[in-house]
């Protein structure tokens, strides 16, 4: 759906001959035979848009798949990385704009907001610590940004999914004994819904003591949302 709407996006704007690809690191197709694909149909240049949160291991595997094609140096054909997401404005916006149309009966002083983190262990921090200081950084800015729309600013929190505290169900804790009457929360970092963002983080969620009446709501992960696609395409746009 993603790889569907920003196609989209850059054929409404006038590009009518740029061709799209997906892979996946832990799936079929992988990104060297994508670019595989691409090399075959004839492309001029390749411009890899990471649709990852973070500069991690998964960047870095996803590079080095391309890299071992040697594509520049065999057959003179650019090949242009966009970097991850964790940098843009635009998708810090999303979580704002999402938040405010699922707000529902209850108003930004009545509900907690929570950005759950992946979280890595603290031994890769040495190798990769881009992931976990991107992820954070992303994710305060993105509360700076409830804040200063009016949301309370001890109803906004950060939490990890696995391998780091805080866990999710401690601060949906520390919310409920500031009087919240709702909490919204989102899988912040991963980029479409599935196991993590609509089981193992509603799971730790609910580990948390919730009185009746309080309401979660699971806002997911980022998906095809229309604020998304547009990150991904101002990502792209800057190095074409």
């Amino acid at each position: 759906e993603m790889l569907k709407s920003i196609e989209r996006a850059f054929r409404d704007n006038g590009d009518e001959t740029t061709k799209y690809y997906i892979s996946f690191l832990d799936d079929e197709p992988r990104p060297d035979a994508a670019v595989i694909q691409a090399l075959n149909e004839g492309a001029s240049k390749i411009v890899v848009s990471e649709v990852f949160l973070t500069i991690s291991n998964h960047t870095a595997e996803g590079e080095e798949l391309i890299s071992e094609l040697d594509v520049t140096e065999k057959f003179g054909i650019p090949v242009i990385y966009t970097g991850p997401l964790w940098d843009s404005e635009t998708l810090r916006s999303m979580f704002v704009e999402r938040a405010n149309a699922n707000l529902g009966e209850f108003s930004k002083e009545e509900t907690g907001i929570l950005l759950v983190g992946h979280g890595q262990p603290d031994e890769w921090d040495d190798e990769w610590a881009t992931e976990t200081e991107q992820e954070t950084s992303f994710r305060q800015e993105i509360l700076r940004l409830f804040a200063d729309d009016g949301y309370m600013l001890e109803n906004l929190s950060l939490a990890w999914m696995e391998f780091k505290k805080p866990k999710p169900a401690k601060k949906v804790e520390e919310f409920v004994r500031n009087g919240v009457k709702q909490v919204l929360y989102f899988s912040a970092a991963i980029s479409a819904d599935a196991i993590h963002s609509q089981y193992d983080v509603p799971e730790l969620i609910h580990e948390a003591k919730i009185p009746e009446g309080v309401v979660t709501k699971n806002l997911g992960a980022w998906n095809n949302d229309p604020i998304v696609i547009r990150a991904i395409k101002e990502k792209i746009d800057q190095i074409i």
